[in-house]
């Protein structure tokens, strides 16, 4: 396996070993409560840079908690300060979630993002929203495939969402109104040689410059050995009573030979999401 994409998967699994074990007991936690224990905990890892790559929000750590109506969840841009981790917004019985880190590996440079929505209520719609929209996504994540454009894959989730779901838009990746909310984007260095530094404010602004976009006017074609995210924000179509939901998913390609990362498993099962485990 490539080191790179090797050091892809590491990281991923480590951000998600980092949740498992910070979201332990999050029950009338605040959000800076949270943000900084997984902090703490990704201290704890010497692999890692101390902050990740995505900042603000501060240490590349998102966490978003809101009730109905689920304002915050469809913020535009996570740098904003008023999405900023606060004090004041608590995890309760009927709180919907949003946590998300951008985590680094010093070696490699390699990125391994991960981000999910957190709901331990009783109200059965917004766990099949939930879970819907984890599928959808999902099912973006399977049909890539290596020489796809990125305006393809657009394409395909644009029918598949059609009906069902409405992205929130994200208006950091794109300021061209008539551009369609991303999916996503590749992986910087995973597949063409970049320098990273061992500072983490340079390696952020090598990440945040040599980012591809999957969006519908984007050309580049997935090469044979690359990492890329598959992400949305998805809002049911049919309900706006519901939340807007995120999932981060990463799939790499080594040498053609294809994986998707989820790493949610343990996490659902730590917080309490019985209904998101697999049978």
């Amino acid at each position: 396996m490539s080191d790179l994409i090797d050091a892809v998967i590491k990281t991923r699994e480590t951000a998600a070993n980092i949740f498992a074990k910070s979201l332990i007991d999050i029950e009338g936690s605040s959000e800076v409560a949270v943000r900084d224990k997984i902090l703490s905990e990704v201290k704890n890892h010497k692999e890692l840079f101390e902050t990740g790559w995505y900042d603000p929000p501060t240490g590349g750590v998102a966490v978003l908690f809101d009730s109905y109506p689920f304002q915050r969840l469809k913020y535009d841009s996570l740098r904003k300060p008023e999405y900023e981790a606060s004090e004041k917004q608590k995890f309760e019985e009927e709180s919907v979630g949003m946590i998300y880190s951008s985590l680094v590996d010093k070696k490699s440079g390699m990125l391994g993002d991960i981000g999910f929505p957190v709901y331990t209520g009783k109200n059965e719609k917004i766990k099949r929203h939930i879970s819907n929209a984890c599928e959808a996504i999902l099912k973006v994540a399977e049909y890539v495939k290596v020489g796809m454009a990125f305006s393809d894959i657009c394409t395909f989730s644009e029918n598949l969402f059609q009906n069902k779901f409405k992205p929130t838009r994200w208006i950091i990746v794109s300021k061209d109104l008539n551009q369609p909310t991303n999916l996503g984007h590749t992986i910087p260095g995973s597949f063409s040689k970049i320098a990273f530094s061992d500072n983490i404010k340079e390696t952020r602004e090598i990440i945040r410059k040599n980012r591809v976009f999957i969006v519908s006017n984007e050309n580049f074609k997935i090469p044979e050995t690359c990492g890329i995210t598959i992400e949305s924000r998805l809002e049911d179509y049919n309900d706006p009573s519901m939340p807007s939901v995120y999932f981060h998913f990463i799939v790499c390609f080594d040498k053609g030979k294809k994986t998707i990362l989820e790493n949610f498993q343990e996490i659902f099962k730590t917080v309490g999401m019985d209904y998101m485990l697999k049978k």
